[in-house]
């Protein structure tokens, strides 16, 4: 009995020392490469059903980052759903020529954040997944006779990671340029994230495409999610 417990402490003891090296995302703030860091900036979408647009409910975001040869290597986030229509916030479209444009906020509930464990913030876990708590974006579409010919966006958010609980990271993406939309009969673009349903499958066929820029994400203070056993009590469990 005496061998056995030294046997299985010494394959604990190895078991602990591999999970040491885990850990929750480094402290800091994470730039995009265009702003000189480290964080790849990023493709996304924006699907709704037919009929609809970026502007009313249940249109649900995807989005993925872009090493310039594929998505989602670094960062990715998807399936929040606005569950209410936007919220016009400036209108300068003139009443008669239809000429202008049109600021709105969007607000989206749910949906999920992955980071790749790879990542600047790289601290021991293979990957980091989490929630999204809070998400806005402000839209501002341009028209020229009643269409919209382009938009611009940015966005702010606050999530936690599944195994670290407390809200520790926000993100910011200070500069979204859509490159096409069904809604003004441009076709889908290849390399972009899937148009995703309100159940989060890649059903639909109308949407938005965005290349993201100026992506800032800062992490503070994720706290570790169990107690580590010490030393003293991992003994006491093969000294009785």
């Amino acid at each position: 009995m005496k061998l056995y417990g030294i046997v299985a402490l010494t394959a604990l003891c190895v078991l602990l020392a591999g999970a040491s090296l885990a850990g929750p995302p480094l402290d800091g703030d994470y730039q995009s490469v265009d702003l000189g860091g480290l964080v790849y900036t990023g493709r996304y979408t924006e699907g709704w059903d037919a009929g609809g647009n970026p502007t009313t409910a249940g249109t649900v975001l995807n989005a993925e980052s872009w090493d310039g040869a594929a998505l989602a290597t670094q960062w990715r986030y998807w399936c929040g759903a606005e569950i209410s229509d936007a919220v016009l916030l400036v209108d300068n479209v003139n009443p008669t020529t239809g000429n202008g444009n049109r600021t709105y906020m969007k607000t989206f509930i749910g949906g999920y954040i992955w980071l790749s464990g790879s990542g600047p913030w790289a601290n021991g876990d293979p990957d980091y997944y989490g929630t999204i708590d809070n998400y806005t974006e402000f839209e501002t579409i341009q028209y020229s006779n009643w269409i919209p010919i382009a938009a611009v966006s940015n966005v702010q958010a606050i999530a936690h990671f599944d195994d670290y609980p407390e809200q520790c990271m926000t993100f910011y993406i200070g500069n979204g340029t859509r490159i096409a939309s069904t809604e003004a009969g441009d076709p889908i673009p290849p390399d972009y994230p899937d148009l995703l349903d309100t159940d989060c499958n890649p059903t639909r066929t109308e949407g938005a495409f965005w290349d993201f820029f100026s992506v800032t994400l800062s992490i503070s203070g994720c706290d570790v999610s169990t107690e580590e056993a010490t030393w003293g009590a991992i003994k006491s469990m093969y000294n009785e």
